[in-house]
């Protein structure tokens, strides 16, 4: 065989492997790849909230549902549901803008009360 075969070749090779690896995106991307049931179009009572890594298997998990939300350890030999009576924050979006560094009426008045003494 020349060598031109060769090089076609692996040029087919290369170029269907990118193939299947930009359907495999796209795939991923429009959520092909998820879940197969999802309903609820806009006013879907499940969300996402948060997700913290414990360390290679294990993550925390806080889900919403309703007005709800709950905290899941999952990715041992089994999932543990941790809390699930934990309250809806009032107002999340603050929460993730820098709401904790708000101080409460009682951070601020116990503040006084030393600075009183």
């Amino acid at each position: 065989m020349e060598y031109g075969n060769y090089v076609q070749f692996l040029l087919s090779l290369v170029f269907v492997l990118g193939l299947i690896l930009a359907i495999a995106l796209l795939a991923r991307r429009f959520g092909l790849g998820n879940s197969p049931i999802q309903k609820g179009g806009k006013h879907k009572r499940i969300h996402l909230v948060e997700v913290r890594p414990l360390d290679a298997r294990r993550r925390l998990v806080i889900v919403r549902c309703d007005d709800r939300e709950h905290l899941l350890l999952t990715g041992g030999t089994h999932d543990l549901v941790i809390d699930s009576n934990l309250p809806s924050p009032p107002d999340s979006d603050n929460s993730l803008q820098g709401g904790d560094n708000q101080k409460t009426d009682q951070e601020k008045s116990g503040r006084q009360q030393i600075n009183d003494r």
